[in-house]
């Protein structure tokens, strides 16, 4: 097996001798699957995991601080698409298989020679080092068990680790990869403590009050009053906890949960087939309250149905003030190991369901698209962007002092877009204006107005963003006299504001590929054989997201 760079000869091979003496024996899949990397007992996330606005789409495997380790094909097929970036999954690589699944690979640090010459030739007709293609279909194919890449920490990752997931072919919906293999799991979830919301009122669960959950007799979990009286009648179920795969193991997400009420079913999910337009869900479904971060066991207005099951009365516990109602809840990972606990419920008093408040500026029903101007401010909201049918509370100062305020602060599904008369005092810099809330979000200018997308409703101010991206090579003079020892050069890219856009990179007056990891702001150009001997003339262009351009010529003696 070749790979594209000669580089990682050295590394891979005292790496595979490390796994060969480390790696634990366990079943394979019982779909014929393989599993990518050598060691896939040390998983460090699975699937489902509650990530900053999105759901962990697959399983994570450590490798221990190493980077190239070989990854395998876990079966025959092609290579669908290929994408290379300096965020999310750094260097990936997808692999259609024949029975509609699609097996796909992130963080890498090299890709196999055929893979990476696909992938150099596209980065060479662009003259970028993002791509993300599909090349035409079974023009690539690979093996079962063929090594195609070698694992990294390239893209957003924050350590040496493989990211793998398998996909639906049509959907593109990320499946869970453990409902493709077997393994020797005996650890059951552990639960930490349970909470309560008031869902009286239908558009807005308030926080109640949690328990903390004790280890009983016989494995058997207790609290510490099993009958607990709560002052609503119209409550939800919440819990905190972790799953683990081995006794040691990493602390993951729990898989499955269920809910009886006086033995009968009335909730249940399982993290699966989360589609990724349906990924920010998890700003709903969790709220770290204190150290514990809680998933919420009933269903806001809106919700992906996919990976809920029986969900009656959207599982909203109904009490009475006589009688005490018998609760279990049941929590299972992907092996079928389970945690019970067992408690009682009542009501102090029977409330009523409450109505939505619809005071406040304007009301957005969550099904419907919603269009206003009003105050100078034109919003559109798509259906199905707020979880909740709510009213919006609009404070717009922007003329006055840049300011803009939408109430209640709360992430959005999709993206909302506001618009606006461009400030007078903003004019001749409008193409650089930026609308800073809880992310920044860039201008897009229609005649005298400007637009901004936003993910999250709050508080934002306008700004500009003159400052021209910074470029500086940060190598001591010692070693830029041994330059002839080095197998590459790199220079440091940073920008303030809007963040970098574009760079390029030219040897000797002709483009070259150089390869930008945006964690330590480090653009590197790599040698081989087609790099010349002697002067390098170096000419590096780097621009921000609103254009601002830097230019820097440097000459380097090889």
């Amino acid at each position: 097996m070749q790979f594209a760079n000669l580089k990682y000869f050295k590394a891979l091979f005292f790496a595979i001798i490390f796994y060969l003496r480390c790696t634990p024996v366990f079943s394979q899949s019982p779909f014929n699957y393989i599993w990518p990397i050598d060691s896939p007992f040390v998983m460090t996330a699975n699937y489902g995991e509650l990530r900053p606005n999105h759901f962990h789409a697959g399983i994570d495997f450590s490798t221990r601080g190493i980077i190239n380790l070989p990854v395998y094909c876990i079966e025959e097929g092609y290579v669908s698409r290929i994408r290379v970036s300096p965020y999310g999954y750094g260097k990936c690589v997808y692999i259609t298989h024949p029975n509609g699944k699609v097996s796909l690979y992130a963080h890498l640090n090299a890709y196999s020679l055929k893979i990476a010459n696909k992938a150099k030739e596209h980065q060479y007709i662009t003259q970028n080092y993002e791509i993300d293609f599909m090349p035409k279909p079974r023009t690539v194919y690979v093996r079962k068990n063929e090594i195609i890449g070698l694992s990294g920490n390239t893209g957003g990752s924050t350590g040496p680790h493989l990211h793998f997931e398998i996909r639906d072919e049509l959907s593109e919906i990320p499946l869970n990869p453990l409902g493709f293999y077997r393994l020797g799991d005996q650890t059951t979830p552990e639960l930490h403590s349970i909470a309560f919301y008031n869902l009286a009122d239908t558009s807005s669960p308030k926080f109640m009050n949690a328990h903390r959950i004790k280890d009983g007799r016989k494995d058997s979990l207790i609290l510490d009053d099993d009958h607990i009286v709560l002052n609503q009648s119209i409550v939800g179920l919440a819990f905190s906890g972790l799953d683990r795969y081995t006794n040691s193991g990493n602390p993951n997400n729990i898989f499955a949960a269920r809910i009886y009420v006086d033995d009968s079913l009335i909730y249940t999910h399982q993290l699966n087939n989360i589609p990724f337009a349906e990924s920010r869900f998890i700003n709903e479904f969790s709220e770290t309250i204190g150290k514990n971060k809680y998933q919420k066991c009933f269903l806001p207005t809106l919700y992906p149905a996919g990976f809920f099951g029986r969900c009656f009365n959207k599982g909203r516990i109904i009490l009475d003030e006589v009688s005490f109602h018998k609760i279990k809840l049941v929590l299972s990972d992907e092996a079928g190991n389970t945690t019970r606990l067992q408690f009682y419920l009542k009501a102090k008093q029977i409330n009523d369901f409450k109505k939505t408040d619809v005071g406040g500026d304007l009301f957005v029903n969550c099904a419907q698209d919603f269009v206003n101007t009003k105050n100078n401010l034109q919003i559109h909201i798509p259906a199905k962007t707020l979880f909740y049918s709510s009213s919006l509370m609009i404070d717009n100062t922007l003329e006055k002092n840049s300011k803009l305020i939408i109430l209640p602060e709360i992430n959005l599904v999709q993206a909302a877009t506001l618009g606006f008369k461009v400030p007078d005092t903003y004019w001749r810099n409008r193409e650089k204006l930026l609308l800073v809330g809880g992310s920044v979000s860039l201008p897009i200018l229609s005649n005298d107005s400007v637009y901004y997308e936003v993910k999250e409703f709050g508080n934002y101010h306008l700004t500009v963003d003159t400052v021209p991206p910074k470029i500086k090579v940060d190598y001591s003079e010692r070693k830029l006299k041994e330059a002839w020892q080095m197998d590459s050069f790199s220079f440091v890219i940073t920008d303030n504001f809007s963040g970098i856009g574009k760079y390029n990179l030219w040897l000797n007056n002709s483009w070259v590929l150089s390869e930008y990891d945006a964690k330590t702001d480090l653009l590197t150009y790599y040698f081989d054989d087609e790099t010349p001997i002697g002067l390098l003339q170096f000419k590096l262009e780097v621009v921000d997201k609103v254009g601002n351009k830097t230019f820097l010529e440097y000459v380097l003696k090889k």
